[in-house]
């Protein structure tokens, strides 16, 4: 009779009536699961979650094949984060197979230590639970996107974008759109972030990564000045847009963002390696180098910024002091393609007919291929040494290589030219002297078109 009392209680929500009667029973019979499955549920609809978990855990144990206390342990459990969630998540799993509650959370925990692979497979299997649900939607989107699924995620933020339209939904959205190559779609769902009354610097830094790969530079520019004016702290703007920078030789506009930039955040070592690249651009080897060393001085597992005082110490004549600091970075970072290529240049430009130095630089070219196979420099480094060591025909199928990655690729179709002429094929020679041409009006007409202004930082708002 007691029993039935307690479950009377429950039904008529009388919550704290309900504990006390169970307490009072499980002093008398502790093992008795139902009651203290009963007195879970009382702890938990009064949010008392922990002696909840406690009561559940406790019945789970002594009756472990109970459905109701082995999922009251499994989604207590769960609220509180509790270590033992994801093995009682799974012993609900087993007693009831087809639920899709456990694989719900089975995919929120997966999520949450970094099993993406875990998460997508379990929330894949919890279709309507996760539909409505905002923080099941994010965490599988954000997952797919992980696991380089970019078209799967843009339904799920689709869903959570309608649930609940905030600037970090629909930047997710169009970050998801922009990665499965629609960037249409992408700036179209950024455009209601992008107004003058706009704060979203995160939204205009990827209308601008997006402007700037779908070649409207001029807009990129804007939306990068735009995003560092208003959070003239994001150091993912100021990087992008030195980049920018780079590829259109504005190497004095790119000087005075990181400038700025530093200014805003100086003690962050990447500013002041993007600042020396783009000094070294402009032949300032003193001032280039002085941010190298400052950028090393900053962040000494920043390996590039030594690689980077290699090269100014190859480009000022210096090269042995350039292969001292490579032989050692390479040892330190060996599958770090940037540095191999690097150190090969190194070792090629102190060459000059020393064959035993020539071997190595196409010892190193090859290996930087190989760790990164569409980093075109390397390539066009390999056909120069393979063109040193006569290898005629090597440098024909690298070349094709380079091409591949970029048709407009003069280095290697120079390259090309001078092997077919070595291998006496005249008229491949012939081919390729007009291919050598398209590729340089191609490549004259894309930077007069791009090239950008020496202009004034924006001044960031405070």
């Amino acid at each position: 009779m007691q029993k039935q009392e307690i479950y009377r209680l429950l039904t008529t929500r009388q919550f704290q009536q309900a504990e006390q009667s169970a307490i009072t029973y499980l002093t008398a019979a502790p093992r008795d699961c139902n009651v203290r499955v009963m007195l879970g549920i009382a702890l938990r609809e009064q949010s008392k979650v922990e002696p909840a978990f406690k009561a559940f855990q406790t019945a789970a144990t002594h009756c472990p094949q109970s459905v109701a206390a082995v999922e009251g342990a499994a989604e207590t459990a769960f609220q509180l984060h509790e270590p033992q969630a994801k093995n009682l998540v799974l012993q609900a799993i087993k007693l009831r197979p087809t639920d899709q509650t456990g694989y719900a959370m089975l995919g929120a925990i997966d999520a949450l230590t970094g099993d993406c692979s875990g998460a997508v497979e379990n929330y894949a299997k919890a279709p309507n639970l996760v539909r409505g649900n905002i923080p099941a939607l994010r965490q599988y989107g954000e997952c797919l996107i992980s696991l380089d699924q970019p078209a799967a995620a843009v339904p799920l933020f689709t869903q959570l974008l309608a649930l609940a339209d905030t600037s970090e939904n629909r930047t997710a959205l169009a970050y998801a759109q922009d990665a499965a190559k629609d960037r249409p779609a992408a700036l179209s769902t950024l455009q209601p972030l992008l107004g003058m009354d706009s704060r979203d610097s995160s939204a205009f830094l990827l209308a601008a990564q997006i402007a700037e790969a779908d070649n409207d530079t001029p807009k990129a520019v804007e939306w990068f000045r735009k995003a560092l004016e208003l959070n003239p702290q994001n150091i993912t703007a100021y990087l992008d847009f030195s980049v920018v920078c780079f590829n259109h030789g504005a190497f004095k506009v790119g000087v005075d963002f990181m400038t700025l930039g530093i200014k805003q955040l100086p003690k962050e070592a990447r500013l002041y390696l993007a600042r020396g690249v783009l000094e070294e651009q402009m032949t300032q080897m003193d001032a280039a180098l002085s941010d190298f060393e400052e950028a090393h001085r900053l962040d000494p597992q920043l390996s590039f910024a030594e690689d980077a005082m290699g090269m100014l110490f190859s480009q000022k004549h210096d090269p042995a002091a350039a292969i001292a600091i490579f032989a050692r970075q390479s040892q330190l970072h060996p599958d770090d393609a940037l540095l191999q290529y690097l150190y090969a240049e190194a070792l090629s430009e102190a060459a000059n007919g020393d064959e035993k130095l020539n071997d190595k630089a196409l010892i190193t070219a090859r290996r930087a291929v190989k760790l990164e196979p569409a980093y075109l420099p390397a390539h066009d480094l390999l056909c120069v040494l393979l063109m040193r060591s006569k290898d005629f025909e090597g440098v024909v199928a690298q070349a094709h290589e380079a091409l591949k990655i970029d048709p407009y690729d003069e280095a290697a179709i120079y390259q090309e030219l001078l092997a077919e002429h070595k291998l006496k094929h005249a008229d491949k020679a012939a081919l390729l002297v007009k291919q050598l041409e398209n590729a340089k009006a191609h490549n004259q007409q894309g930077h007069t078109k791009y090239a950008l202004q020496e202009a004034p930082p924006a001044t960031p708002a405070h």
